[in-house]
């Protein structure tokens, strides 16, 4: 029974990743926004995603490794709005399924953060998984943050 209700749960989670807006999530959060101003970002976050679906959707995530909810934000804090505005933001809940060696059961979930700054008409949904690791980029959007 309990194989069946998780199998069931990560079949609802890898169907919902094909929305562009409003994943349907695995766990909510309701935090309020953080500003960047004051984490220490990655100094090697320098290159742009060619990719433009590059953790803006929740088959294409950032990946920050080592199980880290703390590097999730040290990335965030590496980039800035397209003119070099600080950024705001919460995690808003986990999506997305996929296969991971590093996770439990071989089945990792994304972190959904919504990021904003000022000027921003609508937050914009960052995707990004501590399970593995990838070379990070900045996604289409945002530009480094300059230290």
């Amino acid at each position: 029974m309990f194989r069946f209700t998780l199998l069931l749960l990560f079949g609802i989670l890898f169907a919902s990743c094909g929305a562009k807006k409003n994943p349907a999530f695995a766990t909510r959060n309701f935090e309020t926004n953080t500003s960047t101003e004051n984490i220490a970002p990655f100094f090697d976050v320098v290159d742009m995603a060619e990719d433009d679906t590059y953790g803006l959707t929740g088959e294409n995530p950032i990946k920050v490794g080592e199980n880290s909810a703390s590097n999730q934000r040290r990335y965030i804090a590496s980039l800035a709005g397209p003119n070099g505005e600080v950024l705001s933001f919460n995690r808003t809940g986990s999506c997305c399924a996929y296969e991971s060696e590093n996770a439990i059961f071989g089945s990792a979930l994304v972190d959904v953060y919504e990021v904003t700054y000022e000027g921003l008409k609508e937050p914009i949904l960052l995707y990004i998984s501590f399970y593995d690791y990838e070379t990070l980029l900045i996604p289409k959007g945002f530009t480094k943050r300059n230290p």
